[in-house]
């Protein structure tokens, strides 16, 4: 396989796995440690926010501690893939 075709593939999967990674971490808010929805559910029962301590409420949304960190993750799972499809396509023999 051509060095060019190689280096697109590797490319187009690092790209899709970054991507979808990303949407993954959407979809299950890993970026937030007290959403805003679970705010919401715990004022419809009375209660002044989320307890995330005894006695302790939060009544905004609350980041994750590794919330900065999502990125990264993303670069790396994706740079992975990368790698390992550019290894995976090169001529044998």
């Amino acid at each position: 396989m051509q060095a060019r075709v190689r280096v697109f593939a590797a490319l187009a999967a690092g790209c899709a796995v970054g991507v979808a990674m990303m949407a993954n971490d959407h979809a299950r808010d890993a970026g937030w440690a007290v959403t805003a929805n679970q705010i919401a559910d715990a004022r419809a029962y009375g209660k002044p926010g989320v307890e995330i301590a005894p006695g302790r409420f939060v009544s905004e949304p609350l980041p994750s501690e590794h919330a900065a960190l999502l990125p990264v993750k993303w670069l790396l799972l994706g740079a992975a893939a990368a790698g390992a499809v550019f290894v995976g396509t090169r001529r044998r023999g």
